[in-house]
């Protein structure tokens, strides 16, 4: 196991570093912002999936199923139900913000220039981040992991393994001289070990990744387009204190850890957080 936890986690991290070389060496050609953006997410996609499919077929020798990732007509409600969850802790998130001081929503858009750059920015974010992250983390490697430890073990060395992935390859861009540490902060690690927990939460909750897709992605498009202190964007909101950034960017993410792990709690759809799970 330690083997196939070794390669999967590589698989990420070598195409997401192949992808930001190649971007970072293309950038100096001139290309621009947009054409950049979509070779980080070409090249991120099509080196990780391949290398984790190959890795769960001849190296896990199980079904693709495994990983729950089912097909894309019976995903689309998980999908969909991810995007709502999002919206629903983000909504809260804004409440808890206004009650408390910290922002204000000033007014609510439909800007058609900003719904074109969502329209183009949604698939290469897809591609880029939410769906070769998911695939790896909280698909692949904690399905490896669910095998040997129990649900709470593995979810933790998830969090830890996602962490270390962006520090590895800001560590190997640092040691080309193609980058620096100012990106690794306190904060950054903060979001990353939130928002690993809360998919990873997701993903046991719900046994289908399309749910952690639907929410990695639409956090994404929350955080850059829809609730941001700009005229652009579809919420407008004016922050009054520094907390009212992160009770939209953190706050919303801690939001949805809570409610998941009331949830997990409760009822028939109680989890067995001890339980190890053969493949």
């Amino acid at each position: 196991m330690f083997w196939r936890i070794a390669f999967g986690w590589l698989a990420f991290v070598i195409g997401l570093g192949l992808a930001v070389v190649i971007a970072t060496a293309a950038g100096t050609y001139g290309i621009p912002t947009l054409g950049l953006q979509i070779l980080l997410a070409v090249v991120t996609t099509s080196v990780t999936v391949p290398l984790i499919y190959l890795l769960r077929r001849y190296a896990d020798r199980r079904p693709w199923s495994g990983l729950g990732l089912s097909s894309p007509p019976s995903g689309l409600r998980y999908f969909l139900l991810g995007i709502g969850f999002l919206a629903l802790v983000t909504a809260v998130a804004l409440l808890l913000g206004s009650a408390f001081g910290w922002l204000r929503v000033v007014a609510l858009h439909l800007p058609a220039v900003t719904l074109l750059v969502m329209l183009i920015n949604i698939p290469i974010a897809f591609f880029y981040e939410a769906f070769p992250e998911e695939l790896t983390f909280r698909g692949y490697l904690f399905r490896n992991l669910n095998t040997r430890y129990p649900r709470w073990l593995a979810l933790i060395l998830q969090v830890f393994l996602f962490v270390l992935a962006p520090i590895a390859v800001t560590g190997f861009m640092v040691a080309a001289g193609l980058g620096t540490w100012d990106l690794i902060t306190v904060e950054y690690i903060v979001n990353l070990i939130a928002f690993g927990t809360v998919l990873q939460l997701l993903r046991i909750v719900s046994n289908n990744l399309w749910i952690n897709i639907g929410f990695h992605l639409a956090w994404l498009e929350m955080v850059r387009y829809v609730v941001v202190p700009s005229e652009y964007a579809i919420v407008e909101i004016e922050y009054v204190s520094i907390w009212g950034n992160y009770m939209v960017t953190i706050g919303s993410v801690i939001i949805g850890i809570i409610v998941l792990i009331i949830w997990s709690l409760r009822g028939r759809h109680r989890v067995d957080w001890s339980r190890i799970e053969p493949d």
